[in-house]
């Protein structure tokens, strides 16, 4: 297993979920999802969902709109047993490197006080039950310190959640990324986070929490990354077109001067054209996917400035690029649309 993400989705039944959820998990490769916060019965998310990639999962239904859990995993890629679920988390026991057992918690912190009061002799209870090697994440719904805050009113005092972190011993993973997980207009604070056991960090040194752009919902995805992050491309692909090109405001204009600039029969001027187009895909209509990660890497660096001050040009620009990765979103749906054609 390689990644884990968890999202408060703050919503699981629009288009907007579906075109979020389906990016996140092709771009990260996720073995485990975790989604809390749905809005809506798992059964109108279940074909989606599943579509992905995903063949298991534990489910912790909402009441309305409030609460509700998620996990999902696919037991031909992970090595998966269920250990306990409650309405604020599911913990599985994992199978991990070198058949060493270890337990995944996802977390959904109650906004309710006295409910999320329970939570923390719950985690220590399951704890002493289960002497194995642990991580958790999710979102406590609570801070740890002042630095985890900025703007609103000012923190009174500290629940029961910085008590326990100091009692049970776990290390923060820390983050990469945006400062703050949640933010409206006027506050940010640091809710979704991973903590982990030493003999945890010991067997994955590697591991680390990265703050994914915060784009459909007030949360931003956390991925924990348990292995270096590796991309491999391919070469010398063959050449397909692409019905996505025929978005792109210049593609006419490339098509007819590259064709009335050639000479030949049209066997010949056909092949100047495929040519153009590769190279324009590359250079001029840009590779979705490469422009879609930088999209992405744009967006997380303002929002981690933002998190720091808000700044009218940063957040007029966040919303331009989050615009642009929408247009991409679009076009991308016509090519996996294609590509599905292809197969068959």
């Amino acid at each position: 297993m390689d990644n884990i993400i968890f999202w408060n989705a703050r919503g699981a039944g629009s288009d907007k979920f579906s075109s979020a959820i389906q990016d996140l998990v092709k771009m990260h490769k996720v073995d485990v999802l975790i989604i809390c916060e749905p809005r809506v019965q798992f059964a109108k998310a279940k074909k989606l969902l599943l579509n992905l990639g995903f063949s298991d999962f534990e489910i912790m239904e909402s009441e309305g709109f409030s609460g509700g859990i998620w996990m999902l995993w696919n037991k031909v890629r992970v090595d998966i047993d269920v250990i306990d679920s409650t309405f604020q988390s599911i913990t599985v026991k994992v199978c991990g490197v070198g058949n060493q057992h270890w337990l995944l918690s996802g977390i959904y912190a109650s906004p309710c006080n006295t409910s999320r009061s329970t939570l923390w002799p719950y985690l220590d209870n399951l704890r002493r039950q289960h002497a194995l090697l642990w991580v958790l994440l999710g979102d406590f719904n609570e801070l740890l310190s002042y630095a985890d805050k900025i703007g609103g009113a000012p923190i009174r005092r500290f629940g029961g959640f910085q008590d326990w972190v100091c009692r049970s011993g776990v290390i923060d993973m820390g983050y990469q990324g945006a400062d703050y997980t949640w933010a409206t207009s006027w506050v940010k604070e640091r809710l979704d986070r991973s903590f982990c056991t030493d003999e945890w960090r010991v067997l994955y040194p590697d591991a680390c929490l990265v703050h994914l752009a915060r784009m459909k919902s007030d949360h931003c995805p956390i991925l924990l990354r348990l292995k270096p992050d590796s991309r491999h491309t391919r070469i010398n692909t063959p050449f397909r077109f692409q019905a996505m090109w025929l978005q792109h405001h210049n593609f006419c204009n490339v098509v007819t001067d590259t064709w009335n600039g050639t000479t030949g029969n049209a066997i010949e001027k056909t092949k100047s054209p495929a040519t153009t187009l590769s190279d324009c895909n590359r250079d001029v209509f840009g590779n979705i996917f490469r422009r879609k990660r930088r999209l992405l890497a744009r967006i997380c660096g303002i929002q981690k400035n933002l998190g720091r001050n808000n700044n009218p040009f940063l957040q007029n620009l966040e919303r331009d690029l989050i615009s642009q990765h929408d247009q991409i979103r679009d076009a991308e749906a016509i090519f996996w649309k294609q590509k599905s054609r292809e197969k068959w």
